[in-house]
């Protein structure tokens, strides 16, 4: 991830894609993971590049155009764009994502739980459902974002269960307050 993000830093996507690919794709490729999860880990990763600070070029542009602080832009891309950074994890534990050696409902099964979990953590980092979220709601919300990532039903299920909690806390917090 950081050899990616490093090598990545200052390039147009093109560039940065076929540099990283060059030298990282083949290392993850030889520790046995597919070569299309290999090659989207690393092709996400070099773009993120464009976004992270210190070089952040897509942020920096961003704050030009807004007149905005340009290390702020791009520390507020970064949080915004935190579940993206759980993607390409899930592109190398869970080939099912790619369509690799599974069937259709196992597919749809780790696609609507990949869903989930992304926006599980997007509702942790941002620290908002239905209404403002307690700190204590958002690390349980973060934490059933991770149990969702994973390929195991069991996991999921648990995962499943900690939304519908949070959720249902949301849910009474808005009533009353409404």
């Amino acid at each position: 991830m950081v050899t990616c993000m490093v090598l990545g830093m200052g390039l147009p996507s093109i560039p940065a894609y076929l540099i990283t690919a060059s030298m990282a794709a083949p290392a993850l490729i030889k520790l046995g993971i597919p070569a299309l999860a290999a090659h989207l880990f690393v092709f996400y990763f070099a773009m993120f590049a464009n976004i992270t600070p210190p070089v952040a070029l897509a942020s920096f542009a961003a704050a030009g155009i807004s007149g905005g602080d340009p290390m702020k832009t791009g520390l507020q891309s970064v949080r915004l764009s935190l579940a993206g950074f759980i993607v390409p994890y899930i592109f190398v534990y869970n080939t099912a994502l790619l369509l690799l050696d599974t069937t259709a409902l196992i597919a749809l099964r780790v696609t609507i739980t990949a869903i989930i979990g992304v926006t599980m953590i997007g509702m942790a980092t941002e620290g908002f459902a239905l209404t403002e979220m307690k700190w204590i709601e958002r690390i349980i919300a973060f934490g059933g974002a991770l149990l969702l990532i994973t390929a195991d039903p069991i996991q999921d299920a648990i995962g499943f269960s900690i939304l519908i909690v949070v959720l249902l806390i949301q849910f009474r917090r808005k009533r009353s307050t409404a």
